[in-house]
């Protein structure tokens, strides 16, 4: 009988064959990922890999009851799914090895998505939605604390930002140190506690004691209510707006990654948040048509990637299916997805 974490659904090896494209005399990272054990707990998995010299662990969360818990729309819960065969499709060659990493699986979210679509048409809408997004984040903790307890970097595929707060929660408890974030990010995020949704993670992490640092890399100025502007600058958290660094140029891009790193690697667990609709043109849970480019949005996981501290990649909002413009196609948030990613491990490891 297989044994499995609760609420938790291993990668199988069938569904990786399912999604590779074989060429004779190629490998690709399919062949080369580390898989799970059906046959093994979570705990097992995690210290068998850890023998095996894997490094770093990426988990899905295909939900979008976060964002719309947020009055937004739907469409991120996709997300993991049009990532998986671009990325186990790209080429496994000298420029990294992908032994180091494991397709672990993702939270089993079925249960809670059929709720939330009942709720989506009763009277008390939001308040049911944000009950189970309350619910989610105990699913999600459930399933990171042990991979940070095993000294592995965490690699999350949402799914909403409503997740970034079981992801700090986890590192917390796991690591016993509070959290410094940094979030590329057109919205701080950091709405009222008036139940929990994608727009206020950071908040609840802040209040509950595991956040210590906060930046928001370009916030935009149109997009966040005054009350969230007001709390987040009497928090102490810096943000670098949109409109400065690309409008204004009060300060060049450059200058505000280094500040931002010298700001956040004092702390000793750091993570790095990258919401999809920070990049302009991307099929996303709130479509931006100006924003920071794909390449500079590589640039900023990168940046805070290199810094000794950093704990986890956190990346989320991508909504390939509801949202998408004419003409584009969910092959781009695969792509921009495994980008990111490629971004982080090779920066972790170089």
């Amino acid at each position: 009988m297989n044994v499995q974490p609760l609420f938790f659904n291993y990668t199988e090896t069938s569904d990786v064959a399912s999604y590779q494209n074989r060429r004779a005399n190629e490998r690709h990272v399919a062949d080369d990922i580390v898989l799970p054990d059906s046959s093994l707990t979570l705990d097992e998995n995690l210290k068998k890999a850890k023998q095996q010299g894997v490094k770093f662990v990426i988990v899905g969360i295909p939900e979008d009851i976060g964002p719309r818990a947020n009055c937004g729309k739907g469409g991120a819960k996709h997300a993991w799914q049009q990532f998986l065969p671009v990325f186990l499709n790209q080429q496994s060659n000298q420029f990294f090895d992908w032994s180091q990493v494991m397709l672990i699986g993702s939270v089993d979210v079925e249960e809670l998505e059929k709720q939330s679509n009942v709720a989506d048409i009763s009277d008390h809408k939001l308040t049911s939605l944000r009950d189970l997004v309350a619910q989610l984040d105990q699913r999600v903790v459930d399933v990171l604390s042990p991979i940070f307890q095993h000294d592995l970097q965490v690699i999350v595929i949402g799914g909403g930002h409503n997740n970034a707060y079981p992801i700090i929660k986890s590192a917390y408890s796991a690591l016993g140190q509070k959290v410094g974030c940094v979030n590329l990010d057109p919205h701080a995020d950091f709405r009222a506690m008036e139940g929990r949704h994608s727009g206020n993670p950071f908040r609840y992490a802040h209040h509950h004691g595991f956040m210590s640092k906060y930046c928001v890399m370009g916030l935009h100025e149109q997009k966040n209510n005054q009350e969230s502007i007001e709390s987040l600058m009497a928090a102490q958290f810096p943000f670098y707006s949109y409109q400065q660094l690309f409008v204004r140029r009060s300060i060049s891009y450059d200058d505000a990654l280094e500040e931002a790193l010298g700001y956040i690697e004092t702390e000793q667990v750091t993570g790095i948040e990258v919401d999809v609709d920070s990049i302009k043109h991307i099929p996303a849970s709130a479509y931006s048509l100006t924003g920071f480019s794909s390449e500079q949005a590589m640039r900023f996981v990168s940046t805070f990637a290199n810094s000794e501290q950093c704990r986890y990649l956190h990346l989320c909002e991508a909504a390939p299916d509801d949202n998408e413009p004419p003409g584009h196609k969910a092959l781009e948030s695969g792509q921009l997805l495994t980008q990111l990613i490629y971004s982080y491990v090779t920066s972790r490891t170089g």
